[in-house]
């Protein structure tokens, strides 16, 4: 299994960095993006499982950065108590919402995909998602939960079902993830998710439909970094299929020159990890040293960054 901290790869004595290779989203920040939930660096399923950061499609709304929770910082208004409302929902065993988000709001768009609910209903769901964010990266599980809540209240919004599919893929709910991702997929049309929906099939043992999946015509309307997290997952599902020549040549791209970009260092080593299971150890190394050696460098960047501020 691979390491499942979440962090960026670091140069082992081995030259060798630990870190795992599966979806996540190009902002450095360990925050979902606003509202949408999208998985961070971590919670992949195995090493070579289940990678990447789901880039957004081309013709999808500008990415939200994950330094904002669902929204934060957004005040538009709720749909009013007389919206009509699916149901009345009545949660048994709803999570508490955590007071660190009680007083945040879902950014406006956002808000505005929860006003066919009612006011009361609306609120609340925000809230989960919120919360969903909020413990995503240090407790999984009860992200989850919350996201299990808001999608039980609002499950007819695409954006609150994306939330759902992302926490429950965090917390290893791989079923669930792809229920959740598909089922925002089909309402909103955004194929960003894709990249983890693949992911998630390798999660529950199929990796032959992950393969699948990078034939389907999304992946052509996914920007830069989703066609490098689909070519990591695809890579993960062949090396799971025991095609470890055909994970090398997933991964052998124009890409791996690329030195600045969010995913340089988890492509390198994507790509070093294939080619030492290929027997490549030579070569393999070599790219271990480089996908190292990014990381070092963005790290240095980052801590000038904060001296300067």
């Amino acid at each position: 299994m691979v390491n499942d901290s979440g962090r960026t790869p670091r140069q082992s004595g081995s030259g060798k960095p630990d870190r795992p290779d599966k979806p996540r989203r190009s902002s450095s920040s360990s925050r979902p993006s606003s509202g949408s939930g999208r998985p961070s660096s971590s919670n992949r399923p195995s090493s070579s499982r289940p990678p990447s950061g789901s880039g957004r499609s081309s013709n999808s709304s500008s990415d939200r950065t994950r330094s904002e929770r669902p929204g934060r910082g957004g005040s538009a208004q709720f749909g009013k108590d007389e919206q009509r409302d699916d149901r009345r929902i009545e949660l048994k065993n709803e999570p508490a919402i955590p007071e660190e988000v009680l007083n945040e709001t879902v950014d406006p768009d956002l808000a505005r995909e929860l006003s066919s609910l009612s006011k009361e209903n609306a609120e609340r769901a925000a809230q989960h998602l919120l919360a969903a964010a909020f413990y995503v990266d240090t407790d999984p599980r009860r992200a989850h939960l919350h996201g299990v809540a808001a999608s039980a209240r609002a499950g007819r919004v695409g954006r609150v079902r994306e939330v759902a599919g992302y926490a429950a893929y965090h917390a290893r709910e791989f079923e669930i993830a792809i229920r959740e991702l598909r089922a925002a997929n089909r309402i909103s049309g955004d194929g960003s998710m894709w990249p983890v929906l693949a992911d998630s099939e390798r999660g529950i043992g199929r990796p032959e439909k992950a393969v699948e999946m990078a034939k389907d015509p999304q992946v052509k309307l996914l920007d830069t970094d989703g066609q490098i997290e689909m070519k990591i997952v695809v890579a993960g599902a062949r090396r799971d299929l025991k095609q470890v020549e055909a994970a090398v040549a997933t991964l052998k791209c124009a890409e791996l020159e690329n030195e600045t970009a969010s995913w340089a260092a988890r492509l390198r080593y994507a790509y070093a990890d294939a080619l030492e299971a290929s027997g490549d150890h030579k070569n393999a190394q070599k790219w271990f040293v480089k996908s190292a050696e990014i990381d070092i460098n963005q790290e240095t960047d980052a801590n000038e960054r904060i001296k300067s501020n």
